[in-house]
């Protein structure tokens, strides 16, 4: 009887882990898995390089922008480990924003890093709506 138990509370407890780990990225093979944030945090960093070679930016937004693709490395290893550090996200996508707004940016460059914003805006409200992350 004292086996059966054991065996009942150990297959109990990795149930209830899968879902707590299933709670906090979201669904499997969905956009919020640490693998998925970090292929979008790459394309912020290729849609950036792009951008830099076709756009002319002040000395001051483009360090916005270093800053910007430095925290959102930050924030992707810190979700690796199950901590959404919404300060991070959130600095990061007003950082882009900001250049987005201020600045003369035309062609596809700048249409892919308002996409990329979008996808990052899209996660921070998954994150409000408590569908991603721990409680």
């Amino acid at each position: 009887m004292r086996k059966i138990l054991h065996v009942f509370l150990i297959t109990a407890g990795l149930a209830g882990f899968g879902a707590l780990a299933h709670a906090q990225y979201g669904p499997p093979g969905g956009p919020y898995q640490p693998d998925s944030v970090n292929t979008l945090v790459e394309k912020v960093h290729t849609d950036l390089n792009d951008g830099y070679a076709h756009w002319r930016l002040s000395n001051g937004d483009r360090n916005r922008l270093n800053n910007a693709e430095k925290r959102l490395r930050g924030f992707a290893a810190d979700w690796r480990h199950g901590k959404f550090d919404k300060g991070d996200l959130d600095d990061s996508i007003a950082a882009i924003q900001h250049v987005l707004d201020n600045n003369h940016l035309a062609g596809q460059e700048r249409d892919n890093l308002a996409s990329d914003t979008d996808a990052l805006r899209q996660m921070r409200e998954a994150y409000n709506r408590h569908e991603i992350g721990s409680w």
